[in-house]
């Protein structure tokens, strides 16, 4: 699977792309991260939204009243952007990360072997904070 980042100015976020508009909420992207946190915290961030808007989404239907409301996905961005969850996801993918690049830093080209483990604990740490910071179902 690729994943595509592309950064877009604020003025010209692209409205009909998800990933741009995350993007653009994410604070940490304007902090001057790393490109490997802003692509972690993206990733963290994409996957708590998209599952929170596929439970919106499958209530939205469900309803009686037909009436106009907001994309799924609308919801589910502020529900996570003024959650504590957002924040936390973002602490926790920053230190995860930093973690990360420290460990690589240390490792010398001779002990490959030590970069490996450390990737490991990487995705591992990333899973546990997406799956530990997902919205309540609502």
């Amino acid at each position: 699977m690729v994943i595509q980042v592309v950064a877009y100015p604020q003025n010209d976020v692209l409205r009909d792309d998800p990933y741009a508009v995350i993007w653009s909420k994410l604070p940490s992207v304007a902090s001057g991260s790393s490109p490997l946190e802003d692509i972690i915290q993206l990733i963290s961030t994409a996957v708590i939204i998209f599952e929170h808007t596929s439970y919106i989404f499958d209530n939205q239907r469900y309803l009686e009243d037909k009436q106009e409301s907001d994309p799924s996905f609308n919801v589910a961005l502020k529900q996570y952007m003024s959650s504590p969850h957002a924040g936390a996801v973002m602490k926790g993918v920053s230190d995860t990360v930093r973690t990360y690049e420290k460990a690589v830093a240390t490792s010398t080209k001779e002990n490959e072997s030590l970069c490996s483990p450390a990737k490991a604990q990487l995705i591992n740490a990333v899973i546990e904070i997406t799956l530990n910071h997902r919205l309540p179902r609502p």
